[in-house]
């Protein structure tokens, strides 16, 4: 280290390990560093910890470069890392406020996989559970969404809106903010799988079938959506291709390589059709009834 000058670690910079996706991000990462010869030191966002000072332990006399999974639009942990000259890689989030390269999913071409399906199967009435505004990737999953119905004249209902914090509680006590309205969705795209799960749970306590009375899709294709009981129907993102492209950018980053053109890199996504969709009630597909006079 004292000839090179580099301690051949890299920082993995995440909100919490709570939501289904973000271990299989971890390990994607580790598996990938390990391959380039960095070791892993994993450290909690000071954006979401009670320790705002939590990123200041991983200076560059600990590691090369730092992944942030989980940062928040115009977050100060990455503002504060960039100044002191580390490299940094943003995965599964964007920030334009800064000049970061990214690596993302197509968040916002997936509405359109979504809302085709959901039309298809006879959906009008959907509501929408995505995380914060300034998590982009929630926003621009929720924003292609609203494209998509707005293209297919689909009315967005606002009152079937929910922006939600990251975790269970909130998410089915947004949940059941929709589905206990008299007038309520018959079908939900949740931003991130464990959003999904939240609906579920919150239909389960309100004693609302799924599929038959409410369709629920979700994001992220994480382990527990294609267990034989859960089945969720949910957008697939490629992690593993993701954070291999993240690590090998930040590598490229730190031993010096010259910078891909592009900033960004955004995979591909694809819907994987399971079982919590399927037609909404036909009391809800019948036109409403017309007064004789």
């Amino acid at each position: 280290m004292m000839v090179t000058r580099r301690t051949h670690a890299v920082g993995i910079v995440v909100a919490d390990l709570t939501s289904p996706i973000y271990p299989v991000i971890v390990e994607s990462l580790q598996n990938r560093l390990l391959e380039r010869g960095y070791r892993m030191v994993l450290i909690r966002d000071p954006d979401f910890s009670p320790d705002p000072e939590a990123v200041d332990v991983l200076d560059s006399a600990t590691v090369d470069g730092m992944i942030f999974v989980s940062a928040r639009e115009g977050s100060v942990a990455v503002r504060r890392v960039l100044d002191r000259g580390t490299p940094v890689v943003l995965l599964s989030r964007d920030d334009d406020s800064v000049d970061v390269e990214a690596v993302l999913a197509d968040d916002r071409g997936a509405g359109e996989l979504v809302i085709s399906h959901l039309q298809g199967l006879g959906h009008t009435r959907i509501g929408v559970l995505s995380t914060l505004r300034d998590r982009s990737n929630g926003r621009d999953r929720e924003d292609g969404v609203r494209a998509a119905m707005e293209r297919r004249g689909i009315p967005v209902r606002e009152d079937w809106i929910q922006h939600v914090r990251l975790t269970h509680k909130d998410g089915v006590r947004a949940s059941r903010q929709v589905l206990e309205k008299e007038d309520r969705p018959t079908a939900l795209f949740c931003a991130t799988d464990a959003f999904a799960f939240a609906a579920l749970d919150a239909a389960a306590q309100l004693g609302i079938r799924v599929p038959e009375e409410l369709s629920v899709v979700g994001f992220d294709d994480s382990g527990p959506a294609g267990w034989a009981f859960i089945n969720l129907t949910t957008v697939h993102q490629p992690i593993l291709e993701m954070s291999y492209e993240a690590v090998d950018r930040l590598a490229g980053r730190i031993e010096g390589e010259p910078p891909s053109e592009s900033t960004k890199s955004v995979f591909p996504v694809r819907l994987e059709i399971r079982t919590t969709t399927a037609a909404p009630p036909q009391a809800v597909l019948r036109p409403p009834l017309r007064s004789s006079v």
